[in-house]
């Protein structure tokens, strides 16, 4: 009975340990193929931040400038404003490899509560196939400057982020195999201990 309570309460700690759930932001589709020459688009969601919303965000989307060429971005703003002359500042650069976005939403709180659910998208970025090869789209790593949304009250939102894979041509995105969750891995098995040990 003693390693039985032992065991759920190890389980319990880890699970109290373990960090708060963040929100998934993730670059869709995940991965797709195109021909040389052709354009290709990719959206900017949001999901997993329920009771939160998105007021503004600094994000940095990061490819292969030898294989992509950045053309467009098209913020999805009914999400984040009434009026784009006065509800919002918004803006986006292009550089080599870089796709900088950047988006402060003057609504309430709760005026955006009432206009956002999930996923959320954010915007959406165009981009021109220059030659064979393959490009993964991955958001930059600073957490003020590149890879920043921002919730209720102004506050950062805790952000898991998900890139995706273009392929041109002769190029092919090989699959991902997600890893499975060591939280999930270690519960399992404290779950596996107690059942054996009850079962004694």
């Amino acid at each position: 009975m003693k390693k039985y309570m032992l065991a759920l309460l190890l389980l319990i700690m880890f699970t109290a340990a373990a960090p708060a759930r963040a929100a998934l932001i993730y670059i869709s589709p995940a991965q797709q193929h195109v021909n040389v020459g052709d354009t290709v688009s990719v959206d900017i969601f949001i999901s997993g931040f329920a009771g939160e919303i998105v007021s503004g965000w600094d994000l940095n989307v990061l490819f292969n400038d030898t294989i992509l060429q950045a053309s467009d971005l098209v913020f999805d703003l009914a999400n984040f404003m009434d009026d784009p002359d006065f509800d919002a500042i918004y803006d986006f650069s292009f550089a080599p490899g870089d796709v900088d976005s950047f988006m402060v939403s003057f609504l309430s709180d709760a005026d955006l509560a009432l206009r956002q659910t999930e996923p959320l998208r954010l915007f959406t970025i165009s981009f021109l196939a220059l030659t064979d090869g393959v490009s993964l789209l991955n958001f930059g790593s600073d957490p003020d400057f590149e890879l920043n949304v921002v919730g209720r009250n102004g506050q950062s939102l805790n952000l898991q982020p998900r890139g995706a894979c273009i392929s041109v041509g002769q190029g092919q995105c090989v699959a991902r195999v997600p890893e499975p969750s060591s939280m999930w891995l270690l519960s399992l098995a404290a779950l596996m201990l107690v059942r054996r040990r009850a079962g004694r």
